[in-house]
């Protein structure tokens, strides 16, 4: 199959090496090779003077393991603040507080809001359900700190890219049919959704640079844990048949994603429902080219998302 990608696009990513995740020790080792070498890139560790990071440790909801969250409160956040909880990426087995930071930070920076990060547990050491839970704990912790942490429990916006957007549509899902907390928006950034692995985009992606159909097939072998066919939807929300009554999304998937389907499959589901959705399918592109590859259509993306946020949270005051 012949792919047509972005200029830049491809002149970065076709000298990021691909990951064996059959072996998921060997794979975080091979990822943090990878990040110093994508560190040659940019400079230090964004940092913003205007934004204070809080790291702490929060009791979860469901067994009483503590979870490790960062908090970003900009200097000038306004009284009652909004919050944008993220949860990050890396295939359920990859990943930490910093994964997510770039992101989080702008966020927080630009939309002048309270940003938190959740260090969930991973697989296969964890499998699911346990990073839903402690995801889901981070948000029942801010809905039921709210007065002490000075942000508004009506406004929270979740979303995150990969497994972050599995698990923030699985939040959402979650929190609706718990009575949870009041999600205001979920922002899904090419999510990974469906364990069938059978879709057009997912069947066509045995080249594609980032991740290939084989890392999402490996992907979900340790996050479920032992094969199944009863995965429930908060594992897998593209399984989910009533997607009713949830939050707003906006939905970002890539051209040269093997992820690419489903995304948009999700996003047309939840139009169907009556839920008001912005889907952006960026041509030419890989997975994670927002953060992880410097180009004007990843500058261009980053600005979009946060102009949406920042609609969202100006047509609700």
């Amino acid at each position: 199959m012949k792919r047509i990608y972005d200029q830049q696009i491809e002149q970065f990513a076709k000298n990021i090496p691909s990951v064996d995740t059959s072996d998921v020790f060997k794979a975080r080792r091979q990822i943090n090779k990878i990040n110093e070498t994508l560190s040659q890139y940019a400079n230090e560790r964004p940092a913003r003077d205007s934004v204070q990071e809080i790291d702490l440790q929060i009791p979860s909801k469901f067994d009483g393991h503590t979870i490790k969250i960062r908090i970003y409160k900009p200097n000038n956040a306004p009284n009652n603040s909004p919050v944008y909880l993220n949860f990050h990426g890396g295939g359920f087995i990859l990943g930490s507080l910093d994964s997510d930071h770039a992101r989080t930070l702008e966020i927080s920076h630009q939309c002048n809001i309270i940003g938190v990060t959740v260090d969930y547990r991973l697989a296969p050491e964890h499998p699911y359900p346990s990073a839903l839970q402690d995801c889901y704990s981070a948000l029942l912790w801010l809905s039921d700190k709210a007065s002490n942490l000075d942000i508004d429990s009506t406004k929270i916006i979740v979303g995150g890219p990969s497994a972050g957007g599995n698990l923030a549509a699985a939040v959402s899902l979650f929190s609706r049919d718990n009575n949870g907390p009041s999600i205001l928006y979920q922002i899904l950034n090419y999510p990974v959704l469906d364990e069938t692995t059978s879709t057009v985009s997912m069947k066509n992606s045995d080249d594609t640079y980032i991740i290939t159909t084989q890392n999402v097939i490996d992907m979900w072998q340790y996050y479920l844990g032992c094969p199944t066919d009863e995965v429930e939807y908060y594992a897998a929300p593209l399984r989910a048949h009533d997607v009713s009554n949830l939050p707003p999304a906006y939905i970002m998937t890539c051209e040269h994603d093997p992820l690419r389907d489903e995304g948009i499959i999700y996003a047309l589901n939840l139009m169907n429902s009556g839920v008001p959705v912005e889907l952006h399918n960026y041509p030419g592109t890989v997975h994670g080219f927002d953060y992880i590859v410097p180009s004007n259509i990843s500058n261009s993306a980053i600005k979009h998302e946060i102009s949406i946020i920042k609609n969202v949270l100006q047509n609700t005051n």
